[in-house]
This record gives structure tokens, sequence and C-alpha cells, in this order.
């Protein structure tokens, strides 16, 4: 455990899910340096300038300081006991005049910290909602859905194991800016000097990625479809399928298969498209004859045909045997899984009461969320609380936000700054940064082994009043009267280890099984006070309910099998902050199936009728654009200078180009556009204006607008919100925001 003195204090980034280690040297309480911490086993050393700026972060100009309240338009300082009370009475009011759907909960866990998570999930439940919306949904919905069919379980979730590929597909993916993968820049490099790897990338644009690539196909925007189909028809017409893979570990590829029987796969390809045959027959060849891993990301999360398009690419990485197996796509260890399994098909699977749409993972699209609340069903949303995320700026349509909260009867915002969000709540509560708290990320991303680090506080508390994330929410459950009165034995077991307590904890629920319901909530309660810290009790629960294969590999690795084993493992993980390996699943990553004889289930009757829709004809119907509308913009832009809503002092940039809109110069001719020009670009949603950036990274017919913009920092607001440009309703089936094709028209100002 570290110590509050200055000095160099080890944590980890919390401004991506790679959570890559850092030193950070430590001043007055101020951060003055930080570099890769290289005995963090995962990053070893790795880090990009998001995380080299992180101070920026921990102590900015917007930092809260104590809870709010809104009186007017104004938010005044009132003490944490009013606004506890309040919050509570207010809650308790709603749920007896208009029922329990009344009630939705966002956000909860971010890139940096997720423990609050399960104690907001736990104050919805006790106030009878499910109405859990967070970024999750914003982004996978599409490829959570399939993977839950395919694997037998929501939280399955699959990942690309590019590291021990020798061919790397980035389709849709810009690593070289995004990452997504441990170390990507230095996995990119390594792909680009050894001559037995290939690095592919699959995106309209010329990235940053691609300009380090052996193999760039730039297709058409907007025809992954029928590129994958081409693809999987290569693959059939010379037999390049893995059929001793498909036998042994694949039902249903015999019913899909016909599918693509008569597709022409050469017109798709070159009319379509607008590739060369030849080259996309030599990357179907990598991809069916080597080691091959393929990494989407938003180019096909959040594009057109999204859920069909990361079903055929589990259909492409099934018939050639890459999944479950090294180097192609596997489903990583984890000590708890990224949300729950919630299949539509299930009858008691809640829905939302206007748009009538089921969650995925338990989480429901934020898209919806607007809608949900200005309508007029008597059970719509009448109360929110959000924390630990910033809507008014992360989420589509923000005018039919502001709206929306504007007609809640009670919102309350858990944030660590003076968010756009925390602007237009009731009431508002400072909760501590992630690097004055301990906290955790369920973003392992490793298998069989298991990493896990729990970050430890490198700061004092900047603001004396703030608190944890989950005490917050604690609070609220305890004054709501949600929390039995507990044994003061309970509360003292703590302080004589973990395992003394949690025997007198068995106790208690032993001699009161009614509260077993509430176990994480007399956990965090307790323990939680011994600790000092509601998140490291909560820890300790996680360990308590690990799953089997958990406890197993975690004897593997020399951890006693009996009950002293989680007192053994908090030891370690206190002890080790720079992370360790905790655990090691079976290597045979088929058993993490939650099908009944470990096999991938590969058909899913829903999608059969979308993939014969999708025909060579419809698609270059589907693909026209409005003729007032001729541009598709892209609605945020992974980059290097961007860290989504976090980091809100633009000194971080300082003098980098960042509030610009990329162009492909040959549009910016037909439109009469330089460089730095001013120009004017509109949607069905709104219009803004904003300076020209002519670059080589812009593909043709397409313009590109970094997220993260029109942040009101210290009073002034700095760049365009791309998100004021699209309406909720630019959204797929899965009601998934189509940010990479918002039709748009761009003019000289």
């Amino acid at each position: 455990m570290q110590d509050g003195s200055s000095g160099w204090k080890i944590g980890s980034c919390v401004l991506c899910a790679q959570n890559c280690g850092l030193e950070i040297l430590v001043e007055d309480n101020q951060i003055v340096r930080v570099k890769g911490d290289k005995s963090n086993p995962r990053s070893q050393g790795y880090t990009c300038r998001k995380g080299l700026s992180i101070a920026h972060y921990a102590d900015n100009a917007d930092r809260l300081r104590y809870p709010l309240k809104k009186i007017g338009d104004t938010h005044v300082r009132i003490s944490w006991e009013q606004a506890i009370s309040e919050i509570a009475e207010k809650l308790q009011k709603i749920k007896d005049k208009y029922g329990s759907k009344s009630f939705a909960y966002m956000g909860g866990g971010s890139l940096g910290g997720q423990m609050e998570v399960g104690l907001g999930l736990r104050l919805l439940s006790l106030l009878g909602s499910r109405y859990y919306y967070s970024s999750l949904a914003q982004e996978f919905s599409n490829i959570f859905w399939v993977d839950g069919r395919i694997a037998g379980k929501q939280s399955l979730v699959s990942l690309p194991d590019g590291h021990n590929a020798d061919t790397l597909v980035a389709w849709g993916w810009n690593g070289w800016m995004s990452h997504q993968e441990p170390r990507t820049r230095d996995l990119i490099r390594e792909m680009k000097k050894n001559p037995t790897k290939r690095l592919i990338v699959i995106d309209p644009r010329f990235s940053e990625t691609a300009e380090r690539a052996d193999i760039h196909l730039a297709l058409k925007a907007g025809t992954d479809t029928m590129l994958l189909k081409a693809i999987i028809r290569i693959i059939l017409d010379n037999g390049w399928t893995d059929e001793e893979y498909l036998a042994d570990h694949v039902n249903g590829w015999e019913k899909i298969a016909p599918l693509f029987d008569g597709f022409e796969a050469r017109r798709a390809i070159e009319d379509v498209c607008m590739l060369n045959y030849e080259d996309v027959v030599e990357v179907t060849r990598l991809i069916a004859q080597t080691k091959s891993s393929i990494h989407e990301d938003l180019g096909i999360y959040m594009n057109r045909n999204s859920t069909i398009n990361c079903y055929l690419l589990h259909i492409l990485r099934a018939i050639t045997g890459r999944f479950c197996v090294e180097g192609g796509h596997v489903f990583p260890s984890f000590l708890f899984p990224m949300g729950s399994n919630t299949d539509e098909r299930n009858p008691k699977t809640w829905r939302t009461v206007h748009n009538d749409m089921f969650p995925v993972m338990g989480v429901f699209p934020p898209a919806i969320f607007p809608e949900e609340v200005l309508n007029d069903h008597p059970e719509r949303l009448r109360a929110l609380i959000v924390s630990a995320c910033n809507p008014l700026r992360s989420y589509p349509d923000t005018l039919a936000y502001e709206k929306a909260l504007a007609a809640l009867d009670l919102s309350v915002c858990i944030e660590v700054v003076y968010s756009e969000t925390a602007r237009l709540c009731d009431y508002v509560l400072p909760s501590l940064s992630y690097l004055e708290t301990y906290d955790t990320t369920c973003f392992s991303f490793t298998y069989p082994e298991f990493y896990f680090q729990l970050r430890q506080p490198v700061l004092e508390p900047i603001s004396p009043e703030a608190k944890e994330g989950a005490a917050i929410i604690l609070e609220i459950i305890k004054a709501m009267g949600f929390l039995p009165e507990l044994p003061e034995s309970l509360y003292k077991a703590g302080e004589n280890g973990i395992t003394a307590y949690l025997g007198e904890f068995n106790q208690y629920l032993t001699n009161n099984p009614d509260q077993g319901r509430k176990a994480p909530l007399i956990l965090a309660e307790t323990l939680g006070k011994a600790l000092g810290s509601v998140n490291q009790a909560l820890v300790v629960g996680l360990l308590l309910n690990s799953s089997k294969p958990f406890k197993a590999g975690a004897v593997e690795l020399g951890y006693p099998a009996d009950f002293n084993m989680f007192e053994e493992m908090y030891k370690s993980i206190i002890n080790k902050p720079q992370g360790l390996l905790l655990s090691k699943f079976p290597e045979d990553n088929f058993s993490m199936l939650a099908t009944e004889d470990k096999k991938l289930s590969l058909y899913i009757e829903e999608l059969v009728e979308p993939l014969e829709a999708a025909t060579i004809e419809s698609e270059i119907r589907n693909l026209e654009l409005p003729a007032n509308y001729p541009l598709i913009l892209h609605s945020g832009l992974h980059h290097e200078t961007v860290a989504n809503t976090i980091l809100r002092n633009p000194e971080w940039n300082r003098s980098r180009r960042v509030n610009t809109m990329l162009m492909n110069e040959a549009d910016a001719i037909k439109l009469g556009l330089n460089d730095g020009d001013k120009a004017r670009i509109t949607t069905r949603a709104s219009r803004a204006e904003i300076e020209v950036e002519i670059s080589k990274y812009a593909a043709e017919g397409c313009v590109y607008i970094r997220h993260g913009g029109g942040l009101i920092y210290d009073g002034e607001k700095i760049g365009v919100n791309v998100n004021e440009l699209v309406l909720a309703t630019d959204r797929d089936e899965m009601c998934t925001p189509m940010h990479r094709r918002i039709p748009c028209r761009v003019e000289g100002v």
C-alpha cells in the first residue's frame, strides 16, 4: 500500500480501456512527471501521450469541491447531509407516485474504474427498476448481441489476440491512434519490421495505421457487407474452409453456407467496393491460410449493417478456424464480466415503455434515453442518477438530451468535474478522481492468464469533501432505509483481517438468509469501514464470488485452496500496485463457451433474412446519399489528441490543431475551400461552423470531426460538439448511433 507522501507512485492510466501502468512523480500533492511503468506485467512500460498528460485529469479548473443543488438557474453549495436526505426523499416520492419504471441509472463505471456499478445497479434494483444506460450500448450492442448468440451468453465478449497473430487485419480500426490492444504501437511496429508477419488495413480512409500497413484495402465507405460476403465466397470457391475445425467446434454452418450460393464476388468487389479483385483474393488467402486475427472497431460497430457485419466477421472466423485459438479471436478471462446475460427472448427481460427496446448485456442504448423521457406514457422515465459519464457531450443528439434533462422530476450527477451534464442536473455530488481512490476495471483482455490491477491512490483528495462514487451510492441506499441495522461484531471483524471478517460475514448471512440479496451492500458498509474504502471491500466481494475456473486457476498459481485464499489474494493485490497475474484459466479456450456442447452456435435465425436481403442491387440503392446531403460525416474520430471529455483543459493539446474538420483535398477543391478556411457543416440535426483541415487521412466523400469538442472549460466553450450534429434517430435496429455515416453538406463561409 502506498503512503500519501511525495515521491514516485505506481498507478495506471484511466483514459482508455488499456489502463497502461504509470509511474507518477508527486510533489506537494501535484503530479509533476509521468512515465510508463516497466514493472506492469501487461503494459511493460508502454504508454501514450494521453497517459503522460494525466495530471490534467486530476487537477483542473472544473474540479468539484462540494455538493451542489440547483435553485432556479444557479447551483448553490449545500451539505452532504442535505443532499443525501433530499435525494432519498425525492426518489421515494417519485416511486410512490409513479412506480418503479420511473428510474434510470446511467454510466456508473468508466474506463478508469467500475466498482461503483455494483452498488449503482443494486440501488436501481431496490427501487424496482432495471433501466441501466451506459456507453457499452453506445458502441457495442451489435457485437455483444452476436457474441451472446454464438457463445451462449452475452457476457462472453470475444476479442482479437493480435500479439500472437502472423496476419493482423485492422477492419475499421485505427490502432495507431485508438490503441485497443496492449502496447498497440509496439505491435504495429513489430508487424512492420517482421518479414513473416502482415498488417492489413480495411478502411475507406488512409489512416495512420494504414500508413504503416503492408496492404490497405480502401473500400468505398459503407460497403463492408459486400466485401465480407465476397471474402466468404472466395474462401468457398478456393476450398479454404477449415473442415476439421468446423466438424469439431461449430454447429450450424450447414444452414448458413447456402446464403452465399451464387454471390458474385468479383462484381461486389469491383463495382460496389471499388477495389481490385486480385488484392482482395490475396487478403482472403492470408486470412484463411495464415495465423490471422481480425480486429474490427467503430468502422464496423457504428456504421451501416453493423449487426450483420459483426455476424459475417464471426462466420469468417469460424470457417477459417480462427475462433478460440492463439493468434485468432478468443474469449478472455475475467474476475467479473462487463455485463449480465439479458437475452430478449426471455419474457422476463425488460423493455423500454416507449421504444419497446431490450437491453444487451443488461444495458439499454443511450440513443433512446431522451425519447424514454419525452413522451406521455404514465411509466415514462422521471428520475436519473448519472455518474462517471457526460451524456451532454458523449451521447448523440445533445439538443434532445438537454430537453430530456429539463423534463425530469429529479436528476442527480455524481462527478469529478463540473461537466456539461452536471450543469443541467438538480444535484451535483463530488466524487474522488480515479487517482485519489482504489478502483479497478474488467478490462483484463488476456487468456489464459488473468491479469489484475487494483489501482491505488497516488494523490490525497484534492477536493476534501469528495467521496468514492460507490460510497455516495451507499449513502443514498442507507438514507432510503434499504440497509438493515447491522451488528457491531460485523464492523469489528474486518479489523482482524479478511479471513476473520468473511467468517463473521458468512455467519451473519446464515442467521439472516433474507438479507442475502443485500450481501454486497453489507460488505461495502461493514468491511468498507474497516478498510477505509468501499471499493476495496467490493474487490474482496468479487474474489469471494469468483467463478470455479478462476478459483482453480488461483490455486494453480499457489494460492490456498481453502477459505484463506481470499485474504492471500487480497494481500497480493495490495502489495502489487503495478498489477499481477492472479489466476490461470484452462488452456482450452472453448471451455469458456456457455453452449451445452462447448461448440460455437453459428446459426442465428433472426439474421438470415437480413443477410439474404443484402444483395448487390439492394446495397447499391441503399448506399445512395440524399442530394442535399452529398457527403458523409464521421462524427467522432479516434485520435491521440482526443480523450473523450475526461481531459478538459485544452492545454494538454497545446498548439496541436484539434478543433478542425478533416477533409480530403479533392472534396476541398470541388467546394472551393482551402486549409484553414471556415466552413459550415449542415446535417438533419443542426449546423456548425468549423475550421477546415485538408488531410491525407480523410477519404474522399467523407469529413471527420473529433469527438470531445464543445467542452465548457473554466466557463469558456471550446470547439464544436459533434453530437449536436447527430439526431438520436440516426441509429440502427439495435439503437446504436450511426456515427460513421451521418449525411451532411459542407459550404464555405
